[in-house]
């Protein structure tokens, strides 16, 4: 299975999106990225899954996503 950062403006839409994926059954955690992660400083949501039920379950909760990046 395919395991995912993605990529949130804030450390706060990480959370939100962190608690509407566990509503949904996706293990998720919050992960804050650097720059060994790539890229600029931020915060990023790990999950694992089919990518556009994730995805869409964001979406639904209106978080914003920056970025998806394969872990």
């Amino acid at each position: 299975m395919n395991r995912y950062m993605i990529v949130t403006p804030s450390v706060t839409y990480a959370l939100k999106g962190r608690d509407a994926l566990r509503r949904q059954g996706f293990k998720a955690s919050v992960e804050r990225r650097n720059r060994q992660n790539g890229g600029s400083c931020g915060y990023g949501i790990i999950t694992s899954g089919d990518i556009s039920k994730i995805e869409r379950a964001l979406k639904s909760a209106s978080v914003k996503i920056n970025e998806v990046i394969d872990y």
